[in-house]
């Protein structure tokens, strides 16, 4: 198989398969398996190697950056270091442009997901149950990850030099 066609491949696959795997397992353990993070960094420095990515030096800078916020985020337990390592390996298969989109669109969705649990935590406070059961298991933020990167990368320049544009 050509190179070329191999980078496109994992291009159009890599990155879907990997956020679904995440959101998956987020939702059951509350984990995001490291596994799932090196396969974002390596697919995504594989396609670079090849020259397949443009920007790679500011997609390097970005996702840093949002790896020290995610971590100085998991330092005061707000987010998992998971939720950190996913959101930068995330942001690096995203065009620059779409960066910030990427910040609001993680942003109102776990705002969301604070709501959901913070109800359904006074619902079983109503009901009898101990009222943080599912805030004891914490926050799968790696939902609103996923849903983030999932509805950005189709536009992505990645996504779109692949055969089976997304």
């Amino acid at each position: 198989m050509p190179t070329a066609l191999a980078a496109e491949l994992i291009a159009s696959a890599l990155l879907p398969v990997a956020l679904v795997t995440a959101l998956a397992s987020d939702l059951y353990s509350r984990t995001i398996p490291n596994l799932v993070v090196l396969a974002l960094l390596l697919g995504f420095g594989v396609l670079a190697a090849l020259g397949h990515v443009a920007d790679v030096p500011l997609r390097l800078v970005l996702a840093g950056a949002l790896l020290a916020v995610g971590f100085a985020l998991f330092a005061e337990d707000v987010i998992g270091a998971g939720d950190a390592k996913l959101a930068a390996a995330t942001a690096l298969w995203l065009d620059p442009t779409q960066f910030p989109v990427f910040v609001l669109i993680c942003g109102g969705l776990g705002g969301l997901l604070v709501a959901a649990v913070t109800l359904a935590a006074r619902r079983n406070a109503a009901a009898g149950h101990p009222a943080d059961a599912g805030l004891a298991r914490g926050l799968p933020y790696g939902v609103a990850l996923a849903f983030g990167g999932l509805v950005l990368f189709p536009q992505s320049s990645i996504a779109l030099a692949a055969p089976f544009a997304l």
